[in-house]
């Protein structure tokens, strides 16, 4: 990265667009608009500009994050969930032609693991995969000091990798896939097949959430427990595929779920030593983010710098 020059991060989410100016690693300015995502493109492209015109400092590029399918090369969002309308969309030149500075675009789980990578919890790693917990499952790689991006743009669909083949139906239709084991929604509907089965202090909550059972467990809730142990034992699964394939140094787990903490990594770190081949041989970690809504606003800016 320039040590010289000031860079724009953007974190394009589903409710808000987080933007920040960037230097030498460090935020020194934060904006925060909402995304207007149900309102279609153009809406959405007039947010991201006016975030970035928060800042009044001579800016040398711009990165940007966004779920979804994104072709970094060509700057294009193939598609996003979390936006209307979304498809085969020109984000990065719609940008350049407003700011007249490069512009690069990539999946913000991509963004995130660039950011833990070079500034966070796998700061001074060669291989990492990092994996983001929380309504959805998803997933990124560096190998050997380059981002995975794949024949297609699109490697690191971790929630999608398939833990049991005969197993339930996750959000994109198809069975089986971690996501629809450990996700938000599924996390709770687990709490609530549990609670019919015996008394829990989750029965006190109108809605549940994984916050609240993660705090219920650390209360020591036999029902709450038991579930972080279940989802524990499923990600743990999903790890163990992921260090026998690309032999990381290190696993990051960040997003929401992830702050559970002791009684989410305990029971991820036990299946992973149980089941992964020549574990007493490995050197890895299992840790934490450490940069929370930074990662990906660091890491679009890092590719930014690295591409332009």
């Amino acid at each position: 990265m320039c040590m010289k020059h000031f860079y724009v991060g953007v974190d394009v989410g589903g409710t808000n667009i987080k933007s920040a100016l960037v230097k030498n690693g460090k935020v020194l300015q934060r904006a925060k608009l909402p995304t207007n995502g149900q309102q279609g493109p153009v809406p959405v492209i007039n947010q991201i500009k006016k975030a970035i015109r928060t800042f009044s400092k001579p800016i040398a590029g711009i990165g940007i994050g966004i779920a979804g399918i994104i072709d970094s090369k060509k700057g294009i969002v193939r598609y996003s969930p979390n936006l209307i309308d979304w498809n085969n969309i020109k984000l990065a030149q719609a940008i350049r032609d407003e700011f007249s500075i490069p512009v690069h675009i990539l999946n913000d789980v991509n963004a995130i693991c660039l950011g833990e990578w070079k500034f966070g919890a796998a700061k001074g790693h060669n291989s990492v995969f990092l994996f983001t917990l929380g309504t959805g499952v998803g997933g990124a790689a560096v190998c050997e000091g380059h981002l995975l991006f794949g024949a297609n743009g699109f490697a690191g669909e971790f929630g999608h990798s398939t833990i049991k083949y005969d197993g339930k139906k996750c959000t994109c239709g198809r069975f089986g896939h971690l996501e629809g084991y450990v996700g938000a929604r599924f996390i709770a509907a687990r709490a609530r097949r549990m609670m019919k089965q015996q008394p829990s202090a989750l029965n006190k909550y109108k809605k549940i959430t994984p916050h609240i059972i993660a705090r219920e467990a650390k209360k020591g809730d036999a029902v709450s427990k038991k579930v972080f142990e279940q989802i524990g034992f499923y990600i743990g699964i999903g790890v163990s595929s992921i260090i026998s394939l690309f032999d990381p140094g290190i696993i990051v787990i960040s997003g929401g779920i992830s702050k559970a903490g002791r009684i989410l990594f305990e029971p991820i770190r036990k299946t992973v030593a149980q089941r992964l081949m020549g574990a007493q041989f490995r050197k890895y970690k299992i840790v934490p983010g450490k940069l929370g809504d930074d990662a990906g606003i660091l890491g679009a800016v890092y590719y930014a710098s690295e591409v332009s």
